[in-house]
């Protein structure tokens, strides 16, 4: 089994719950639906199977293509927001959080990383080069605090927020998948079959997709705002390493936010 995720890039817990899951809620429509359906013409064991087959395999596809779409809207979503939350609570203006609670953040940023993070926006500059300076402040954090024992919840939060962001980008997929089915429920009926599990599991799956995808705006930002209060959190911990004590931080993965 472990050869398997390896093939398919799953071996790693972050891929298992960001890409692979949404793709697993993405198939289930689809699966449940062909496994009914085959199960009208042959025995219930090829029906079973065929569910099985076509989950694992549209799950695999399905995930991969959610891992790109989470990716390629980041920025879109994050511009929506007014900026992502760890960018956002530090800029000079923003009312989010206080100043003092923005200080003992830009103290501990310090402290781990060796950059500073301005508290005003300096003379001759502007918002959009603090902004920058807080990415690659945070940036920098993210790689220093990344597989450290006392970071578990901090990376708890960053496959959840991976999660949310890649279900949130194929929402309406998903949707469609589940209509398909219920669609193709339908003419199976009217060709004279009696489909009953098939209508009954398609109809299902198209409303909780639909209550989910309707929710899912709401859940990805509470998501990103979590993973920025544990990234800040575990940052001010007194066992935090300092920038002196590391080795030279690694890349963190493509999908890491």
């Amino acid at each position: 089994m472990r050869l398997i995720l390896q093939f398919f890039a799953l071996s790693d817990c972050y891929e298992r719950k960001a890409r692979l899951l949404p793709g697993l809620l993405i198939a289930i429509g689809p699966a449940l639906t062909a496994g009914a359906l085959i199960h009208e013409l042959s025995a219930w064991y090829t029906a079973a199977g065929a569910a099985v087959g076509v989950e694992f395999l549209a799950a695999i596809v399905l995930g991969h293509y959610a891992r790109a779409r989470g990716r390629a809207i980041e920025e879109s979503l994050w511009d929506s927001w007014g900026g992502s939350p760890t960018t956002r609570w530090l800029r000079p203006n923003d009312t989010s959080c206080s100043d003092q609670q923005k200080s003992k953040w830009r103290g501990a940023i310090k402290r781990l990383t060796g950059m500073t993070i301005p508290a005003s926006v300096p003379e001759g500059a502007t918002e959009a080069s603090v902004d920058q300076t807080i990415g690659e402040a945070t940036r920098q954090l993210r790689y220093v605090l990344r597989n450290k024992p006392n970071a578990a919840i901090l990376q708890s939060h960053n496959e959840e927020y991976g999660f949310a962001r890649n279900l949130y980008a194929v929402r309406f997929l998903w949707v469609a998948l589940a209509g398909i089915c219920l669609a193709v429920s339908g003419i199976a009926f009217h060709l004279g079959l009696k489909p009953y599990a098939a209508l009954a599991v398609s109809a299902t799956v198209l409303v909780a997709s639909i209550l989910v995808a309707s929710e899912l705006p709401r859940y990805v930002r509470r998501c990103a705002d979590r993973y920025a209060e544990s990234l800040f959190g575990v940052a001010m911990l007194p066992d935090s390493p300092s920038v002196s004590g590391d080795k030279k931080p690694q890349p963190e993965s493509a999908d890491q936010k």
